[in-house]
């Protein structure tokens, strides 16, 4: 239950930054790149940060790296490969798993039950 309303989080800051571009060049879809990309990769750190004993910088690099997994299969399917959605897709990979990685490490949400309620405690630390 935590782990989900943690990953709900992240996955809700990244919508926020995630550039809402229209642009005139149909063919120039870097936003849905970048964006589609950042929630991967901020799912893929949030994983990594709760199932493993990793370090931050290792969290974030194997976040990227699996951000980015989606990004290469489209390309590699699409008919031409496109080195600028490939980059929009690691930045996207990269800036998710950041981002995810400060929210992972500053908030702390606790469910504590008792016989009679139970309480979520939620805490930041800045």
């Amino acid at each position: 239950m935590i782990k989900i309303f943690r990953l709900l989080t992240v996955m809700f800051f990244i919508l926020l930054i995630m550039p809402v571009t229209s642009s005139a060049d149909d063919s120039s879809d870097y936003a849905l790149h970048f964006g589609l990309s950042a929630i991967f990769g901020g799912i893929s750190e949030s994983f990594l940060h709760y199932n493993t004993e990793l370090s931050a910088p290792k969290r974030i690099g194997f976040g990227t790296l699996m951000g980015s997994v989606p990004g290469l299969l489209k390309e590699v399917s699409d008919d031409e490969f496109s080195g600028s959605d490939m980059a929009a897709n690691v930045a996207g990979a990269f800036i998710g798993s950041v981002i995810s990685n400060y929210i992972n490490t500053k908030i702390q949400v606790n469910v504590v039950t008792g016989p009679e309620k139970s309480k979520i405690l939620l805490s930041c630390r800045f």
